[in-house]
């Protein structure tokens, strides 16, 4: 009886070692896209070599370092290339800047020119912009169109009419010759309820931040010149103040343009989440700025090149600024204040993280500025900015290391939204 339970014992360990061995392997996973042997550099500060990163559907399903296990019917080897996070341009004009005369030339650009517009953004890299002074009854809907993917373009963000005072800007000077075109693009506001009032009419339109304008005078006996023959009034430190909390209230992020220090420090005094040029017509003799940003935990759009491009000279004050701001670790967001009415503000995204490393930046930290901070202004990071699982699949590939040399930034290989290539150069 003995020798029988041994030799059963026996029969079944061989017949449970000849299965183990026999057993089919378990299929690796599957993916709809998989990138291999690419230098990763996230937008969070880190560096991988040979990485893979594994995409299904609009998200990123997994990054490794090294071979993963993953297969896919689409698989593309990145040797010698740097995958970044989708480019973020948080300070464009979509389709204003005086283009259009009245409603018929708005609908035929919104008809003709529109798409190429947009395709101009994706062939740069840029996967999200952020319209700071735009037409909301105009461009909500192309938001939306974007949204269903019944139009290829960026993901848009916008924070519709600029907020001015009467005889402000940009009312009274980049609109002043176009009465149709500034009462749509900016609100001129005179009291602390109208400012309330216009903040939450915009929220229900469906804004996803607001822009104000802090800049210019609030004493007529002392005009402030915008330029030369062009005097431009501010908005009350109480309507300041009153579209902050409006818009805090209704959980909208706020940014204000500035020039001088004194109303830069004051609308960060007030709560504001960001400057849009910050300081422009004086150096930053001190670090109190960069403390008072690094306290309210705010944001600095230089757009270093929506001023450079029509006057180089502006460089002695802007990059000395940027270069003292960045060295107390203020956080920088990129923006062109630009446009395609402008020339092509694709190409100044990529020149913008040029002049931020001639500035003082490092690569790194400008690429940072135009992918992770910029997210984190639109208050997008859980999904945007960064290439980490679960996030959303917005990527661009350049041909070398753009960490050795931000030049490379220009060499675009590919470049991928929700998951599918839009652009390849290959």
């Amino acid at each position: 009886m003995k020798n029988s339970i041994a030799t059963l014992t026996v029969s079944v360990a061989i017949l449970f070692l000849y299965c183990s061995c026999v057993a089919p392997e378990t299929p690796a996973p599957s993916v709809d896209l998989l990138l291999i042997n690419a230098r990763l550099v996230d937008g969070t500060g880190a560096v991988y070599d040979g990485a893979t990163i594994a995409i299904n559907g609009d998200r990123i399903e997994s990054i490794v370092q090294g071979p993963g296990p993953f297969e896919s019917a689409t698989e593309i080897d990145l040797q010698g290339k740097t995958v970044l996070p989708g480019l973020i341009n948080t300070h464009i004009h979509i389709g204003t800047l005086g283009r259009f005369e009245d409603q018929e030339t708005l609908n035929q650009y919104l008809s003709n020119d529109l798409p190429a517009d947009l395709e101009e953004y994706l062939a740069h890299g840029i996967t999200s912009i952020k319209s700071t002074g735009d037409i909301p009854e105009a461009f909500i809907p192309v938001r939306e169109r974007i949204e269903r993917g019944e139009l290829r373009g960026p993901r848009l963000f916008l924070a519709g009419p600029v907020l001015s005072a009467p005889g402000g800007h940009p009312g009274a000077s980049v609109y002043r010759n176009n009465a149709w075109l500034r009462e749509l693009s900016s609100r001129e506001l005179t009291t602390e309820q109208e400012a309330r009032t216009e903040v939450r009419q915009l929220a229900a339109l469906g804004v996803d931040a607001i822009k104000l304008v802090y800049h210019g005078s609030t004493d007529d006996a002392k005009p402030y010149m915008l330029a030369p023959g062009m005097p431009i009034r501010k908005i009350s430190p109480k309507v300041m103040e009153s579209i902050i909390a409006e818009a805090h209230s209704l959980g909208l992020p706020v940014t204000a343009h500035t020039a001088e220090l004194e109303d830069a420090m004051a609308v960060l005094e007030a709560g504001c989440d960001g400057l849009e040029h910050g300081v422009t017509r004086s150096l930053i003799e001190d670090e109190t700025l960069g403390a008072l940003l690094l306290e309210k935990n705010a944001f600095y759009g230089p757009t270093l090149s929506g001023y450079i491009n029509q006057n180089p000279g502006m460089a002695d004050t802007l990059f000395p600024n940027v270069k003292r701001l960045a060295e107390q670790g203020v956080r920088m967001v990129l923006g062109t204040d630009g446009g395609p009415a402008r020339g092509g503000s694709g190409l100044d995204t990529l020149k913008e993280l040029e002049l931020m490393v001639k500035a003082g930046l490092t690569p790194q930290q400008a690429i940072q500025a135009g992918t992770r901070n910029a997210a984190q202004l639109l208050g997008k990071l859980h999904e945007l900015g960064t290439v980490e699982a679960g996030k959303l699949a917005d990527l661009l590939v350049v041909d070398g290391d753009p960490l050795a040399d931000i030049s490379v930034i220009h060499k675009i290989e590919l470049v991928i939204k929700n998951g599918s290539i839009v652009v390849d150069n290959r």
